[in-house]
């Protein structure tokens, strides 16, 4: 029962987030929760979210995967720099009057996707060697290149710092990836590779678990705030849609420079759009304020929707205007 419930929560992630995120601003709403010190909450769920998805991935694998380091390059530079250039632009402007909200723009532009970046690429019927490549070393730049982008972009807005960012980025990083890598190993060796991969199975069931704690504990803090301002949401909801639009155009149009063709364009165009939901809520419940993981709430609703209207809906034409590589 427990691992149908948690293999149903990792499918159905964007509604269980939309429910949990009503079911706090109703406790909220009726509970004073402002007083409420979610640390330690925010650090068991990060512990939550990030060991099960770090032990599920084989780090290993970046060894004899391919070496296509044109498009391993250009997916991190459109995955950090641009989206980064992007979520400032939005940041100054749509969100320039509310701090908190623009701070978690920075933080979505500054940490790219991560492990989600294989299961997309499965989706999209591309290159599953290409993506771990750059998901894994896409997650080992995260605590160089990530405090550094989040110092320049949001440091007008509020104080950032920058030291204790990389150490908590290393924290969550290197720590669960240690112990995944160390886990993952043990499993196989003492219960076989077929064991470990049913195991593996639910893994994206606890990770997402945690991340509905981090949300419901989170809004419920503001709840009060959001409901007296609802702008708030019509402001999130138009800077996001911005955000991947922005980004949308900008990967189709470097991938047609580029001359990737539909299997490796469409990974540049998802590493280019999607963010890292796990690591972007871990930083902001544990340094930020509760509106910046507000804001944050709202971006597994809105980048599932999105992932899958490219996928499936401008996929024909992707495939067209890149061309596709013959089986």
């Amino acid at each position: 029962m427990i691992r149908k419930n948690l293999m149903r929560i990792k499918q159905y992630l964007y509604l269980f987030v939309a429910v949990d995120f009503v079911c706090a601003l109703i406790v909220g709403s009726n509970l004073d929760m402002r007083s409420l010190n979610i640390k330690p909450i925010s650090m068991f769920a990060v512990f939550m979210m990030l060991y099960p998805m770090l032990t599920g991935m084989a780090v290993e694998k970046v060894k004899t995967a391919s070496k296509n380091f044109r498009l391993i390059i250009s997916t991190h530079f459109l995955a950090f720099f641009a989206a980064s250039g992007t979520a400032f632009l939005i940041s100054r402007t749509i969100l320039a009057h509310e701090p908190d909200l623009a701070l978690a723009m920075v933080l979505v532009g500054a940490i790219p996707c991560s492990n989600m970046l294989i299961g997309w690429t499965g989706i999209a019927d591309a290159s599953v060697e290409d993506a771990i490549v750059i998901a894994v070393t896409g997650l080992l730049l995260l605590p160089i290149l990530s405090p550094i982008l989040v110092r320049v972009n949001g440091g007008a807005i509020i104080p950032i710092p920058t030291l204790r960012l990389a150490g908590n980025l290393l924290l969550y990083i290197v720590v669960p990836l240690i112990l995944g890598y160390i886990t993952r190993k043990r499993i196989i060796a003492t219960k076989g590779q077929a064991y470990f991969m049913e195991l593996k199975k639910v893994f994206p069931g606890v990770s997402a678990t945690g991340i509905l704690i981090i949300i419901f504990f989170s809004v419920a803090k503001v709840a009060p705030i959001i409901l007296h301002k609802p702008v708030l949401f019509f402001l999130v909801a138009v800077a996001l849609l911005c955000y991947y639009l922005i980004q949308l155009t900008v990967a189709i149009v470097a991938a047609k420079v580029l001359r990737f063709r539909y299997e490796q364009g469409i990974i540049l165009l998802l590493g280019a759009t999607a963010s890292s939901q796990a690591i972007s809520l871990a930083i902001a419940a544990t340094m930020f304020s509760s509106l910046t993981v507000f804001a944050l709430s709202f971006k597994p609703i809105l980048q599932v929707f999105f992932i899958l209207a490219v996928i499936y809906g401008m996929g024909p034409w992707l495939k067209r205007f890149w061309g596709k590589l013959e089986n």
